[in-house]
């Protein structure tokens, strides 16, 4: 897609405000490009937040990010699985257009080289890359070391984020002539993904003492079930000990989630500080964001394995540097994509766009307050034909051959199935997700293609941890 009149106006813009915001940093030297920390907690519902309106205060380091930034209130994810949704956030495509799917699901593909990703995109332009994360369903070998002149997998976010301190560091270091080259910083937990065990200090914040039942509330606990390294065991043991018919136990659970929420938080908040400490957070762009949601039963189950709203739905907020001169305090609306981040990260950098992207920049909605409405497309990629378009405020779901339609506007808790009742709404969006499938294999086709990638054994026990594979896959 080429770049509309409007779009090279703001990129002109842009630019301009770049140079001003290079000539208000505390050495004239510095580069005119704003740094990037970009933050994605896996598993992370809004609505279990405070800066979203939550009445727990699980979050007090993202509401001071959103007090100081932009808050997307309808930010959709474009898969329920976290291979497939980060990679469309790092890209600018849709699914099946780059096809990078979680280990364990049929046809796992590396992104092909002829795709560049953010950090490539970056790197090019004399950015240092480095990325701290937890592995897993984002390992390199998936595709998401490109462009990164390090891309190191953890195991938790303490470690996530002691790794992504220390990249602070080095990038705050300055050359023999005194300058220092602008960064981009990716890091990713896992830590609110199940099983829920938070460290018992954050678990105390919430959890009813007089809870009875039998859900395990520590890795100590579980560990002295199943022992230690059988991760599988691990997983079916939390599991099986979860009544879904006991109020208790579905609160028990909300209650360790956002625990692990909280911990979590208190770890971004040590790597915000620390950007200030280096006197860094004047020249950064933070956003923080999720790859998808959960479910508590909304629909009958747990975890992230349908398209449904509470899945989809993601938080999404950037934090501007004062010189760019952006809005603070916005709560933005209208409804985003995580396909849209690439490009809107580009623009407000300055930098040229791929013409290639399927995402659009959200920058004429934070400037002017208005941009148009896009169709939010989401894949699972296993079986390739699990997919939803939302237009407006219509819903269409597609798993296999069972199709579904929902009107958001009176039904938000897609709960009433209206397929029979407006069958022109049907076709128009069965076209569209046509459209965006052709579109989108197209571009795929095109590609270099890649060989399946090879599953070493540190990513294999850290998925089977996730419960992503068994012992057989």
């Amino acid at each position: 897609m080429k770049p509309s009149r409007r779009s090279r106006r703001y990129s002109v813009l842009w630019s301009l405000a770049l140079v001003v915001l290079a000539g208000s940093c505390r050495r004239s030297e510095d580069p005119p490009k704003p740094n990037l920390v970009l933050v994605s907690i896996d598993t992370l519902r809004p609505d279990h937040l405070t800066a979203y309106g939550y009445e727990r205060p699980t979050s007090p380091v993202i509401s001071r990010l959103a007090d100081e930034g932009i808050v997307f209130e309808q930010a959709f994810s474009q898969s329920p699985k976290t291979a497939t949704s980060h990679m469309s956030l790092l890209t600018g495509v849709y699914p099946p257009a780059h096809r990078v799917a979680n280990w364990g699901e049929r046809r796992v593909r590396r992104l092909s080289d002829d795709i560049p990703t953010l950090a490539t995109l970056l790197a090019r332009l004399g950015y240092r890359t480095e990325a701290h994360t937890d592995g897993g369903n984002v390992s390199a070998r998936l595709g998401f070391g490109q462009g990164f002149e390090r891309y190191v997998e953890h195991r938790g976010a303490g470690t996530v984020f002691d790794g992504a301190r220390q990249a602070l560091d080095q990038f705050a270091e300055e050359d023999g002539a005194g300058t220092r080259a602008p960064f981009f910083l990716f890091v990713h937990t896992f830590e609110v993904h199940d099983p829920y065990l938070p460290p018992a200090e954050y678990a105390a914040e919430f959890v009813d003492p007089s809870y009875s039942g039998d859900i395990i509330g520590s890795r100590e606990e579980l560990e002295r079930l199943v022992g230690s390294g059988n991760y599988w065991a691990s997983h079916e043991e939390y599991w099986n000990r979860v009544d879904r018919e006991d109020p208790a136990d579905l609160q028990h659970l909300r209650d360790l989630y956002d625990a692990g929420i909280l911990y979590t938080d208190v770890q971004l908040g040590t790597l915000m500080d620390h950007l200030r400490s280096l006197d860094l957070d004047a020249e950064t762009i933070v956003v923080v964001l999720s790859d998808h949601g959960e479910e508590f039963l909304e629909h009958g189950g747990f975890l992230h394995n349908s398209l449904f709203q509470e899945i989809l739905h993601v938080p999404l907020i950037f934090r501007f540097p004062e010189g760019l001169a952006l809005p603070s305090g916005l709560r933005v609306q209208t409804i985003v994509r995580l396909v849209d981040v690439l490009p809107t990260l580009l623009e407000v950098m300055g930098l040229p766009a791929p013409e290639h992207l399927q995402g659009h920049s959200l920058m004429p909605l934070i400037v002017e307050g208005e941009a148009p409405t896009r169709p939010v497309f989401s894949q699972w990629l296993a079986g390739g034909r699990i997919v939803a378009l939302r237009d407006g405020d219509w819903k269409y779901i597609r798993v296999k051959r069972q199709e579904q339609l929902f009107d958001l506007s009176e039904d938000p808790g897609e709960s009433v199935d209206r397929l029979s009742v407006r069958p022109e709404v049907l076709a128009r969006l069965q076209a569209e997700v046509n459209e965006i499938i052709g579109e989108s294999f197209a571009f795929a086709e095109a590609q270099t293609p890649t060989r399946p990638p090879r599953l070493d054994e540190e990513t294999r026990e850290q998925l089977e941890a996730l419960g992503y594979l068994d012992g057989d896959s």
